[in-house]
């Protein structure tokens, strides 16, 4: 499955704009402690206090996407489609230091192009939200519950 998926996404990186050795891939099972990492930084608790489930739900998720500098994971993508209407993504960060860069949207871009008839959900915060208008997503009302 790996290979396949790795196939889709080279095909999807093409043309798009990152820093010198800088590249999008997708995600292994091998690269969920430094998502656990990045996820712990940025204040997100699930990676770390629940890794067995998280872990599963990398692993049941697809795209799945993670942008490397060279052999360090410095973003993630983790998202889930039905193929067709809409890709929901669940989790998305860049490096605090690698931000403003453009590789959130290259991450964006990648998932767009795997599933182009689909629509683009998701959640943010209000330190976000910017970021997501300006690249072109409006604002829905939404709720969430967590156990």
């Amino acid at each position: 499955m790996m290979g396949k998926h790795q196939e889709q996404v080279e095909k999807a990186v093409t043309d798009i704009a990152l820093p010198a050795d800088v590249n999008i891939r997708a995600w292994i099972d091998t690269d969920f402690p430094t998502i656990q990492q990045l996820s712990a930084v940025e204040g997100w608790p699930t990676p770390v206090k629940r890794p067995n489930e998280a872990l599963s739900a990398w692993q049941k998720s697809w795209p799945t996407l993670v942008v490397v500098n060279g052999n360090e994971i410095i973003g993630f993508l983790r998202a889930l489609t039905d193929g067709q209407v809409t890709t929901y993504i669940a989790e998305i960060l860049i490096s605090p230091r690698w931000r403003g860069q453009g590789l959130g949207q290259g991450l964006i871009e990648v998932c767009h192009r795997l599933y182009p008839s689909t629509r683009l959900d998701l959640l943010s915060t209000a330190s976000a939200d910017s970021f997501y208008e300006a690249n072109d997503f409006r604002q829905f009302k939404g709720f969430r519950k967590s156990y």
